[in-house]
């Protein structure tokens, strides 16, 4: 059979190209769907060219919104296989609908449900505190059984000025005892929001002095709010389908363009005389930034939980300030936790991150996709 893979993010689609040794692409380039910002999607009045494909797989399903699933049901052959893999539980998508939980709950699409946990990922703390958020409950965090990894640590702090303190010693050297690592290599800062001194703003700040210090040997370039260093690392925030990037893998040169929402590189060079900033993303392509398109990055010491969806890291430090309880969220802390692969550090006020497990009142959606399939599968759709 012919398979095609795909994922909403072009992180995701790397990861599932590096698990599958098969190449994966972002929903948007399987669809061809190019040169539309994502606030129009909705406004797309056209035809999609059939996917070639006996079965297509998606990822990281529970990011996917009602229109980008309207635009691929289009796209599918009548005969062709859809296998949808995600989770429920995870942050829901930022456009509307909740698909991958309606499309459960109905009971009239085969599901099969993963809540095994097998030996190898039993041995893992992280995974069993996932397993724990997931059902309402406390981490396991002291128990001194030979048998469970020490790669689960929570620190309970009341004072954001000592989170603050914790998170700068915990990028710069404190977890080498437990690996080789590095920050640039394989750490991540999260946390919940983008105001306040534990807010991405700041934070990314603060973690710029400490993990990239001012230096006369770097170049920078200031663009607003921010100062761009050579050695920052940054993401991209909007897609841009246009911008043409380059890469060598393996003596195999390639070229193309388009760079997306979401994705992490380094900055490589800036070039100050012809106004640009190269960048090389993880995924080895390099790219440059005429200083005028700036607006298109920002600083990536740290990121927003949301922002983390479908991606995952060697090393993460959850860092949860008091915050809106809209934002403090079971599904958000357990979005968090399992983007942690070898190593997680979560930390925050004990009252804060009890309140976050407990909390599952996440904004409501007011979706009918789950009653128009059981109309539809029960013969019973004279409303339609």
């Amino acid at each position: 059979m012919k398979v095609t893979l795909c994922a909403p993010t072009g992180r995701a689609a790397k990861r599932m190209s590096e698990s599958t040794g098969n190449e994966a692409k972002t929903i948007h380039r399987l669809l061809d769907i190019g040169k539309i910002e994502d606030n129009k999607l909705e406004n797309i009045d056209t035809q999609f060219a059939p996917i070639d494909a006996d079965v297509i797989v998606i990822d990281e399903m529970s990011m996917v919104d009602a229109f980008l699933m309207n635009y691929i049901t289009q796209a599918i052959y009548m005969g062709t296989k859809l296998v949808l893999v995600g989770d429920s539980n995870q942050l829901p998508s930022v456009g509307p609908g909740s698909i991958l939980k309606d499309l459960i709950e109905s009971e009239k699409i085969p599901t099969t449900n993963l809540d095994k946990i097998f030996r190898q990922a039993a041995k893992s703390r992280i995974i069993l505190n996932a397993h724990q958020v997931n059902k309402g409950e406390g981490f396991i965090n002291k128990e001194k059984d030979e048998n469970i990894e020490d790669d689960f640590f929570y620190i309970n702090e009341v004072s954001q000025e000592k989170m603050i303190t914790d998170t700068i010693s915990l990028t710069t050297g404190r977890l080498q005892k437990y690996g080789n690592y590095d920050f640039f290599e394989n750490m991540q800062v999260l946390t919940p929001t983008k105001k306040g001194s534990l807010g991405t703003k700041e934070l990314n700040k603060t973690l710029q002095k400490s993990i990239n210090p001012e230096s006369e040997l770097k170049k920078e370039k200031k663009f607003g709010e921010t100062t761009f260093r050579e050695g920052d690392r940054v993401m991209q925030i909007k897609n841009n389908y246009d911008i043409f990037w380059d890469r060598e893998i393996n003596g195999i040169y390639e070229n193309s363009t388009g760079v997306f929402n979401g994705e992490i590189g380094r900055i490589e060079k800036i070039d100050l005389s012809e106004r640009q900033i190269k960048v090389l993303f993880d995924d080895g392509k390099n790219v440059w930034y005429q200083f005028s398109e700036l607006d298109q990055l920002e600083l990536a010491y740290a990121i927003t939980i949301h922002k983390s969806q479908g991606s995952e890291f060697d090393v993460v430090i959850i860092a949860i300030p008091q915050a809106a309880p809209m934002l403090l969220t079971r599904n958000l802390l357990y979005t968090a936790i399992t983007r942690a692969k070898k190593l997680l550090v979560i930390l925050g006020n004990k009252k804060t991150v009890e309140f976050m497990i407990q909390n599952i009142d996440s904004k409501k959606r007011n979706t009918g996709l789950k009653y128009k399939i059981k109309y539809l599968f029960d013969g019973n759709n004279e409303n339609e």
